[in-house]
């Protein structure tokens, strides 16, 4: 924003302009790490300084500055910055540049009241724009293979913490246990011992067999060996 405002100035007060000073350049850097740490989480974020930061350096020299982490992992509401300082690319301290963070997107609410174990679908949940902190794990697709674990009212953002897998074997179901090796290819009847849904690992007993092994979902009473 300062780069662009400076480009709108005449050429004889361009020269004139000032250099950016070390707590200005600071707070650029912290800004521009955050942006670039967001970016991998997708979505898009906005952030601002939440207070001007300090640096304390007295040594002359060409001062530098290397972001090197952020205080949390998704950068929303308040959080900071660690900046190491540098002299001529001598580390000789650290800064703190706190920063605030808000997530721009659009998000899934429920459409009206939905009831415990309820199959998402488009007709139940609508998107709905969003700019600020959302709630953890708030939902912007309908997730395959979840259902509702707890009822909801109409209007709520809905999150990951609201489903669950939909069970396709439960304990004491008979499961067809499929192994495979190279063009090798080995089914047995196996009764499971836990509930488990589509990708979910389950607990499975072969008939004489002393313990159980673990296998991974694949259908309705079907499942491959690990």
């Amino acid at each position: 924003m300062r780069a662009a405002a400076l480009l709108l100035l005449p050429p004889a007060l361009l020269a004139q302009a000032p250099a950016a000073s070390p707590v200005e350049r600071l707070a650029d850097a912290a800004l521009a790490f955050a942006q670039t740490e967001a970016a991998k989480l997708g979505g898009e974020h906005r952030f601002k300084v939440a207070q001007p930061p300090r640096v304390l350096i007295s040594r002359p020299g060409t001062i530098t500055f290397e972001p090197s982490h952020l205080s949390k992992r998704e950068p929303l509401g308040r959080f900071f910055v660690v900046v190491a300082l540098k002299v001529d690319s001598e580390k000789v301290g650290m800064a703190r540049v706190d920063l605030e963070g808000t997530w721009v997107g659009t998000v899934l609410r429920a459409k009206g009241d939905l009831a415990r174990k309820t199959e998402l679908s488009g007709d139940q949940v609508e998107a709905s724009p969003f700019e600020g902190v959302p709630p953890e794990g708030a939902l912007t697709e309908i997730p395959a293979g979840q259902r509702l674990m707890r009822s909801v009212v109409a209007g709520r953002i809905l999150t990951r913490a609201d489903l669950e897998t939909i069970p396709l074997v439960q304990s004491g179901d008979k499961v067809r246990l499929t192994a495979t090796h190279e063009s090798l290819s080995i089914s047995l009847d196996t009764t499971a011992r836990s509930r488990a849904g589509l990708g979910d690992r389950v607990r499975l007993e072969a008939p004489g067999a002393r313990r159980t092994v673990t296998a991974i979902v694949t259908g309705p009473g079907e499942a491959r060996l690990q």
